[in-house]
């Protein structure tokens, strides 16, 4: 079962003070939703863990694993997402994934890339450049890489942008899955009803402080 332990985390740009000392405790088959104002902090808190930000004040733990000297481990066993979907518009769905997989190391077979496309819904796009794609077929996309990496730790920057009724019905359904396979995901969200369908706990990040709200949202 894996945990994650965040303590005391801070972060400034210049001499703006975003986070004011972060704490968080998860494990395995949790979904924790963030929640907050624009400029809350929630994409930096998303990016620290993800470490693509070097910590600056505090601590951040997956498992045995400490991001201040072992942040490659870490990101080995994490899948980010954000608002830029990071594909390449004149490689198809499959070549996309493919290059994904090559820069992880991932040793995957093409049938194995072609199932995640087709479970996304995108089979009949499998090898069309992905710069005619839509931005809810984008995103069905770069979420395809979840199902490649099999991550322990999930980061979703609103992941239900762009995204139809059908979209956000279907996003529900894969987050859901990963979780009940002992995955673990934070979510920064402005939306509480397209995130209501999961079992999640929802906390609030204001003036550079995490606080969990009392009820569990979700079903």
């Amino acid at each position: 079962m894996a945990k994650l332990v965040v303590s005391d985390l801070h972060h400034r740009f210049g001499r703006h003070r975003v986070l004011r000392g972060v704490d968080l405790t998860m494990s395995s088959g949790q979904c924790v939703v963030l929640f907050g104002d624009n400029g809350s902090g929630k994409s930096t808190l998303l990016t620290l863990l993800s470490t693509r930000f070097s910590l600056q004040k505090g601590h951040y733990k997956l498992d045995d694993l400490d991001a201040a000297d072992q942040g490659d481990t870490i990101r080995s066993r994490l899948v980010f997402i954000s608002h830029n979907s990071h594909l390449y518009g004149h490689l198809t769905s499959v070549e996309n994934l493919l290059f994904f997989a090559d820069l992880r190391g991932l040793d995957c077979s093409e049938k194995r890339l072609r199932a995640a496309v087709e479970t996304v819904g995108l089979a009949p796009f499998a090898d069309r450049p992905t710069r005619w794609f839509s931005a809810g077929m984008k995103k069905r996309l770069t979420l395809a890489r979840v199902l490649v990496a099999k991550p322990d730790l999930l980061l979703l920057d609103e992941p239900y942008s762009a995204l139809d009724v059908q979209g956000v019905n279907w996003l529900n359904t894969l987050l859901a899955d990963f979780i009940q396979g002992g995955g673990m995901i934070i979510m920064a969200s402005h939306d509480p009803q397209r995130v209501a369908a999961l079992n999640h706990q929802p906390h609030t990040l204001r003036k550079g402080r995490l606080t969990a709200q009392k009820e569990l949202l979700g079903c």
